[in-house]
């Protein structure tokens, strides 16, 4: 145990040093500054919701998972880091627990940037009620879009690099806005977050999502959860 808390301070300590982070999380304030405003709280908070539904999440999320583990090859540290006396499996959880973590500090971040801005407008009818519906609401589209990291790390990894991962982000983003208004988005799992958000703000929906859906989206996290496991199990012989 003591030896994945250090593992998770040093990467805690690479990703909060890295311009990649703060050069994200800048940019995601500036959208939301943009798209900030609304008749009431629940269309200004949900404003913001809706992005990290079908851009902020597969984007910022899915850049900094390939920042996490492709930089260790762009660096060329990968050699010193698996020569290093630690479990192989335990240096990937602690990349996991470093990435959950700034993710959820950005997905806060970004809230509370939305309620000070909402403030500063004026948006009438703010209750502790909406703040916690909307925060909830907010945080389960977090957790899907983590979900979604899991194939970007195990791209990294194979890839060598950050270039195809983020590739990769950008294509499901674009897969997910262009099928995900149609009968197939139930079915794609990077569509899943907008699709959940859409069904939560209506009570009917063209096509709303089944067991199958979430299904599909814990299967894509396990396969790339253990796929990026066993490739960095193995690293050394490839």
């Amino acid at each position: 145990m003591r030896s994945l808390w250090n593992a998770v301070y040093v990467e805690n300590r690479k990703l909060s040093r890295s311009p990649v982070l703060w050069g994200m999380l800048v940019f995601l304030l500036f959208v939301t500054g943009i798209r900030s405003g609304g008749a009431d709280w629940n269309e200004h908070l949900g404003n913001m919701t809706f992005l990290f539904a079908s851009v902020f999440g597969l984007m910022g999320f899915g850049t900094m998972t390939a920042w996490v583990f492709g930089r260790e090859y762009a660096d060329r540290t990968v050699k010193d880091l698996l020569a290093l006396p630690v479990s192989r499996t335990t240096i990937v959880i602690a990349k996991g627990f470093v990435i959950i973590g700034w993710c959820l500090v950005a997905t806060l971040t970004i809230f509370g940037f939305s309620l000070l801005l909402g403030l500063l407008i004026g948006v009438p009818g703010l209750s502790w009620r909406i703040i916690a519906d909307q925060l909830g609401g907010l945080l389960l589209i977090a957790a899907f879009h983590l979900l979604l990291c899991s194939p970007v790390a195990l791209l990294a990894s194979i890839s060598r690099g950050y270039l195809v991962p983020i590739a990769y982000a950008f294509t499901t983003l674009m897969v997910a806005l262009t099928a995900g208004p149609t009968a197939l988005g139930a079915y794609l799992p990077w569509s899943i977050p907008a699709l959940h958000l859409s069904m939560s703000d209506s009570s009917a929906s063209a096509f709303p999502l089944g067991t199958a859906s979430y299904a599909i989206l814990i299967l894509l996290f396990g396969i790339g959860a253990l796929g990026t496991m066993s490739w960095w199990k193995r690293a050394d012989q490839r």
